[in-house]
């Protein structure tokens, strides 16, 4: 009886190093690490590797775009052309499109109200056609054709969404009918950069983390042609992240900021500018290739990650 009673003391002892083994495994999970960290995985196993042909890529943006663009800053361009992608810009000015556009120059207005007045048959033809770059020149040949991936993004005033998010959910929502209607395209919605300071922060927390959750705006979207890049939450912390991560899309959102007083504002400014640094800009480029590339083979192959 003696030698029974020693091993049931001793037993649980033995277990502590496998339930500490099984809980590290359910970190890898949706949800949270021992960290406290906010990890949602978003697609697994996916592929990097860039196109093997040219593809053109519009993007519409104005100034925090140009600046994430060009050579002297995020180097943007640069690196998208070194992975098979020739950019054109929809930019300020803009005027492109048939005189039965919303507004006379599309290229002015680029805030999230503004989305359903270019994602439209009025305007969207003259984006696939575009075939202007006014702020970065490529170093690659243009291949021709239709631009294929369209990237779209307001700037960092829209990171303010007011008292509350449900018509900046309403506006995103309403424009699945129409991306749903052209599959051979690729969508790709950038969030808008955060600003210094923001008012009712916490709730442009709550609507980023809804854009890329798969439980949240696309989550009964069938097709694969729509993606979120979560620039917002790249641009709030260092230790913030949408990468691809030992095989998988992951967002993070870190439980430990650097600047705990403002955890869901700009991080990476300098004086009173809201415009993100170059430091910011190249982190997101460099989180960025390898997420486009992952999500143009996604979109290519038709296989994602089941959404839970």
């Amino acid at each position: 009886m003696g030698e029974s009673v020693r091993w049931w003391r001793i037993l649980p002892v033995c277990l502590l190093p496998i339930l500490f083994i099984l809980f590290i495994v359910s970190c890898g999970s949706n949800g949270t690490n021992w960290n406290g960290d906010q990890i949602t995985v978003i697609a697994e196993n996916v592929d990097t590797s860039p196109p093997a042909e040219t593809i053109k890529l519009v993007f519409i943006h104005h100034s925090c775009g140009r600046n994430w663009l060009v050579d002297n800053n995020g180097e943007l361009g640069k690196r998208l052309n070194e992975n098979n992608y020739y950019v054109t810009e929809c930019y300020y000015g803009w005027d492109d499109h048939p005189p039965e556009a919303h507004y006379d120059v599309m290229g002015d207005h680029t805030d999230t109200e503004d989305w359903p007045y270019w994602f439209n048959d009025v305007v969207m033809p003259s984006v696939y056609a575009n075939e202007e770059h006014p702020n970065y020149e490529n170093r690659i040949p243009n291949p021709g054709g239709e631009n294929t991936i369209i990237m779209f993004k307001s700037c960092y005033n829209n990171s303010y969404v007011g008292d509350s998010i449900e018509d900046e959910k309403e506006i995103y929502n309403s424009l699945l009918a129409y991306f749903s209607q052209h599959p051979d395209k690729l969508f790709i919605l950038i969030t808008p950069p955060p600003m210094i300071h923001i008012q009712n922060n916490e709730l442009t927390r709550e609507l980023c983390n809804w854009l890329v959750s798969p439980n949240g705006w696309l989550k009964d979207y069938e097709l694969k042609n729509v993606a979120v890049f979560d620039f917002y939450n790249i641009l709030t912390d260092p230790n913030n992240h949408h990468h691809v991560e030992d095989g998988r899309i992951v967002h993070i959102v870190s439980a430990n900021p650097v600047d705990p007083e403002h955890p869901n504002e700009l991080y990476y400014y300098s004086g009173s500018d809201n415009h993100p640094t170059k430091e910011g800009n190249l982190k997101a480029t460099e989180e960025f290739i390898p997420f486009l590339n992952a999500v143009y083979n996604i979109w290519k192959s038709g296989e994602m990650h089941d959404r839970e």
